[in-house]
């Protein structure tokens, strides 16, 4: 026997033609969120802001679990299920907008900067919970469409255009830092496979090309990201390994100046001291007399279809 399936439930609302916010205020939306509704998710056909003043519980968005609580908001994209249930015996005070952000983005926005439908696309990606605290943008955003949805005064229809315009801006903007933050982690990864292949091989002849290899990418690509990154050239780098390691061998004292340039990879006595006075201010031999050491090593660097709720009576 085929195995049931879960019920979700599509809830629709329309939009004044003409308009593109329908907000849900008041007191009927302080309630208990959930009762009797078991874990059944919803989807609606706008996108939906909600902002908790007060309360707490569980907000499921797809197949993600979150708690809220008071001074909080969510940013759920149309066609997305999801869901809020309260604690047990929790009243939580919502207010919900419902915005065509679709018809709002191709009317009323132009950019030469980014497309309409890359705008969507961002805001299609998925639902999200965030606090006040960390978005305060956002959040004022949020609460100056719902106060002008709540008094209407002359011209409002105007102004929520402008707050919406703005509301849109900061949502792309989060997106890019986020966009930004998730290329810089992938640049740090690619430095660290390199740092990692640098410790393990210094003592051979490497090249950038091997390095670039290992972090599958072109030499020019590789280059750039390393020196953004570390702020040295890639073969600097190797060197100052080199250097440091040349450091510990001779704190040692139980090898030859020679013998250490040929163990951490130069092929000449002259570049071993050539790149050693460089890196500390002192050859080989003045630095073994002097005792001075690369404090720190790498510790230096920073490897970097159902009509929508209305509000209960009370």
């Amino acid at each position: 026997m085929s195995r049931e399936k879960q019920k979700m439930e599509f809830r629709y609302y329309d939009i004044p033609k003409g308009d593109y916010v329908l907000a849900k205020l008041g007191k009927g939306w302080e309630q208990e969120y959930g009762l009797g509704m078991g874990r059944m998710l919803h989807f609606h056909n706008y996108l939906e802001i909600g902002f908790c003043y007060h309360g707490s519980g569980e907000l499921i968005i797809e197949d993600r679990s979150y708690r809220y609580s008071d001074k909080m908001f969510t940013i759920i994209p149309e066609n997305i299920p999801h869901t809020t249930i309260s604690d047990s015996g929790n009243i939580c005070k919502w207010e919900f907008l419902f915005i065509n952000i679709k018809d709002f983005i191709q009317n009323e926005i132009k950019c030469d900067e980014i497309s309409a439908e890359e705008m969507l696309r961002i805001f299609n990606k998925r639902g999200t919970l965030k606090s006040v605290k960390n978005h305060p943008a956002l959040a004022k955003l949020i609460l100056k469409i719902i106060q002008e949805c709540r008094e209407q005064p002359l011209y409002y229809r105007e102004s929520l255009k402008g707050y919406i315009h703005s509301f849109i801006i900061e949502v792309l903007r989060l997106d890019e830092e986020r966009e930004k933050a998730k290329r810089s982690s992938k640049i740090n990864t690619y430095i660290r496979d390199a740092i990692g292949y640098v410790g393990d091989h210094y003592r051979e002849d490497i090249k950038i090309a091997d390095l670039a290899e290992v972090c599958g990418l072109s030499e020019s690509h590789f280059r750039r990201i390393f020196e953004e990154s570390m702020n040295m050239k890639p073969l600097d780098y190797v060197n100052m390994i080199r250097i440091d390691r040349a450091c510990a061998l001779i704190q040692r004292g139980d090898m030859t100046m020679e013998d250490i340039c040929y163990h951490i990879g130069y092929t000449t006595p002259s570049t071993f001291n050539r790149n050693f006075k460089r890196l500390t201010g002192k050859t080989p031999v003045e630095w073994k007399k002097t005792e001075v050491t690369l404090e720190g090593g790498l510790a230096n660097f920073r490897i970097t279809a159902e009509k929508g709720w209305e509000g209960k009576e009370v």
